[in-house]
């Protein structure tokens, strides 16, 4: 038991280390330098740092959250990202333990991250970031379907392509997820020109669907599609509810409730018989996906409003509902 936490620890001190590197590749990305030279230094008076400085988590404790030569306030960014990044990391790991698929998982993790945070800070999705995304996606669907073969050939089983294994191995589902992933962000994106005259979504946020497709393929897209949204609308919803109350907009206020109820009504009957019909899950999805449409437009109308509340990049909710998908 003692030696399993000081392994969680080191994986946690691993992450953290890997976190001080993404906020490098994040505040990098937009500075257009390069993540390997100069060293880093203070971005408000350019010094270079000394190592003890760029100690994860510790350092910024230490210094009191202001940097050692001007004395200028840290951003908190800073160990924010470290710490997420080690309980990620620890998460992956306890989930795949030692093995090729926690490799994966902490660079899905760590890219997740960036992207989330690049959309926090400046409502800014990089297309680097995202084709990284659908090339570890795709990377890894690789693997998966020469593991396949190599454990097919191990077998008595001689292995044989088939016109079903052309169709589902790891590396069709995953250049299908890109597919579905760009094709329904772009249909959910446009509808916005019909009711507030511009995209519901940035091209940015069709990217990460597309690389979150390549990762977890085109099943698992359409969950983590909805998903997102529920994610999107939960953190809204401080802010958007107060505002609904207030002004008493009804229009919008009834399909949340709707898709609420719906949600949660899904969620404590999913594991009905009911659900071993095929059909039955994907009508099931199919209205809750209309209910969290009907949702979103009603929100899209409401930013023509210049004094909206409502508005939250979309890109954190998408990363985050891939994030869950990764560890469930």
């Amino acid at each position: 038991m003692l030696f399993f936490i000081i392994l969680l620890l080191f994986i946690f001190c691993i992450g953290a280390v890997i976190g001080s590197f993404l906020n490098v590749v994040i505040l990098r990305a937009f500075s257009g330098e390069s993540i390997v030279m100069p060293p880093s230094k203070c971005p408000k008076c350019g010094n270079r740092l000394k190592w003890w400085h760029n100690i994860p988590i510790l350092s910024y404790i230490l210094l009191r959250g202001k940097c050692y030569f001007c004395k200028e306030k840290i951003s908190i960014q800073y160990p924010i990202v470290e710490f997420i990044t080690g309980v990620f990391f620890v998460l992956v790991f306890l989930k795949y333990g030692i093995s090729v698929e926690t490799i994966f998982g902490f660079i899905i993790a760590s890219l997740l991250i960036v992207i989330s945070v690049t959309d926090i800070k400046e409502r800014v999705v990089f297309d680097g970031h995202t084709y990284t995304l659908v090339g570890a996606g795709l990377l890894y669907a690789i693997y998966l379907m020469i593991m396949q073969i190599v454990s097919v050939g191990q077998s008595s089983t001689q292995f044989q392509i088939s016109t079903e294994w052309v169709l589902n191995n790891p590396l069709t589902v995953s250049v299908a997820g890109i597919i579905a992933g760009v094709v329904i962000m772009e249909i959910a994106a446009r509808i916005g020109y019909l009711f507030a005259g511009s995209r519901a979504f940035g091209e940015g946020d069709t990217y990460i669907a597309a690389g979150l497709g390549a990762v977890f393929g085109w099943k698992n897209i359409l969950v983590i599609l909805i998903l997102s949204v529920v994610i999107q609308l939960v953190l809204t919803l401080p802010l958007f509810f107060k505002k609904l109350i207030v002004k008493k907009e009804w229009h919008i206020l009834i399909p949340l409730i709707l898709f609420f109820t719906y949600v949660l009504i899904y969620f404590f009957l999913q594991k009905s018989p009911i659900f071993d019909n095929i059909y039955v899950v994907l009508l099931t999805i199919t209205v809750m996906f209309a209910l969290g449409i009907w949702s979103c437009i009603m929100i899209i109308k409401s930013l023509k409003n210049p004094d909206s509340l409502t508005y939250l990049p979309f890109g954190p909710a998408l990363a985050l509902a891939g994030l869950l998908i990764l560890l469930i």
